[in-house]
């Protein structure tokens, strides 16, 4: 019995063992003090777990622990009595229905020291699965063990909980949105000039437009090609090339004198409408006067975001746009090439007509218009996206056209 006390009245911390093994008998802290003798087991000298009397001497057993003893000392299928060595078989033994009634009854405390919870063994693995001091491992995968009564408060505050991005509005683990693997990545993010004395933020999927043509950024002067090396604000090639008109005159006609002999045979080709655009970024091209911006989203925008790539164009200030009819009208043709053969090309027509928005259309005096075009373009399950026929892993190379329908202002031309 002594042995039985020490582990009885054991009060360190432990997950009940019947939540987790079958085996042995109940090893608790009875709030009552110690059981009668007559519940323990004579094997694990713990209270018997689905108590079994033998018929030899009535002693009792747990089942399992009797089981186990049976089938490691069998022999022709009989086996001796642990307490007085008679020889017993399967039959001689049996459940004392009685008995487990009473030690279900018992009164013991929770396995878990911080819990002060009280009642019956029957009550207690209910509890247990219940208890507020458990601990569990966190549902979302970060790793932590918690306090069961703190889950909640955990699973709002947990690293790994879904949030979405307040830039781009995708969806992901709350540590990896808000990390710089996604911000410096995100499409949405506000990216502020780096060009001195800019002070232009704007969504990063727009920025590119912007680098091409902030006015503070640090360029070539214009007549480069003809040997001028001054870098200059790109505001300030203007008032550059008034300074600087008579050197860049001298320039031009030394490249003049020197080019006169190598133009003799050469033909002027005529301009086309249209033009093929290698892209990894947004593209920007003229047709007709206006100036218009390609956009594409690989991972799809709008409707086509994961599942298609999304195509769209947008109108930006051309120098041309006060001799130019607007809102613009027409429509433009764009077909991202199939480079294994000169055919199969995926083709897009984007209409400008009655149908079209008007802030798609309107002449823009600042960064863009609105987009228009199709969000679902190509579908990434499309062969060609699979077996990258049309380049996929960039870059790609897009043929885009365009028909104008737009009237000039009759009194400038």
């Amino acid at each position: 019995m002594a042995a039985a006390n020490d582990r009885l009245g054991s009060s360190f911390v432990k997950i009940l063992k019947d939540t987790h093994s079958s085996y042995g008998g109940y090893d608790y802290t009875f709030v009552d003090g110690d059981p009668p003798d007559n519940y323990i087991c004579l094997i694990c000298t713990l209270v018997s777990r689905d108590p079994h009397q033998v018929s030899c001497c009535f002693n009792i057993y747990c089942k399992s622990c009797l089981d186990k003893h049976r089938k490691k000392n069998s022999m022709n299928g009989t086996f001796s009595c642990p307490a007085c060595r008679k020889l017993l078989d399967s039959k001689s033994y049996f459940k004392d229905g009685r008995l487990e009634r009473e030690i279900k009854a018992l009164k013991v405390q929770c396995t878990i020291e911080e819990c002060d919870w009280k009642g019956a063994i029957s009550d207690i693995k209910a509890h247990v699965m219940a208890c507020p001091y458990r601990m569990v491992d966190c549902s979302l995968g970060c790793g932590e063990k918690i306090c069961y009564k703190e889950v909640e408060a955990h699973l709002s505050d947990c690293p790994k909980r879904i949030v979405s991005c307040q830039y781009c509005k995708d969806e992901g683990p709350h540590d990896f949105i808000t990390s710089s693997a996604h911000l410096d990545e995100c499409s949405s993010y506000p990216v502020k000039c780096s060009n001195e004395g800019c002070e232009f933020t704007q969504e990063r999927f727009w920025f590119t437009h912007h680098e091409q043509n902030c006015p503070k950024a640090i360029v070539y002067c214009e007549y480069s090609n003809l040997g001028c090396d001054k870098l200059i604000k790109r505001e300030e090639q203007e008032k550059h090339n008034e300074e600087s008109m008579k050197e860049h005159l001298q320039m031009a006609i030394k490249r003049v004198d020197t080019l006169q002999t190598k133009c003799a045979g050469m033909k002027c080709a005529g301009c086309s409408s249209s033009q093929v655009l290698k892209m990894n970024n947004s593209s920007s091209y003229k047709y007709g006067g206006y100036k218009m911006m390609l956009c594409v989203y690989a991972n799809g925008h709008g409707k086509g975001k994961g599942t298609h790539v999304s195509c769209y164009t947008a109108l930006v200030p051309g120098e041309y746009d006060d001799e130019l009819g607007w809102p613009f009208e027409g429509e433009v043709t764009v077909e991202l090439l199939n480079q294994e053969e000169d055919e199969n090309h995926k083709k897009l027509i984007i209409k400008y007509d009655d149908s079209t928005p008007e802030d798609c259309k309107e002449r823009v005096t600042k960064t863009m218009s609105q987009r228009w075009g199709k969000a679902q373009f190509i579908a990434h399950s499309d062969p060609g996206f699979q077996d990258f026929t049309y380049g996929f892993l960039g870059p790609w190379y897009f043929r885009v056209s365009a028909r104008v329908t737009s009237k000039t202002k009759p009194w400038l031309v």
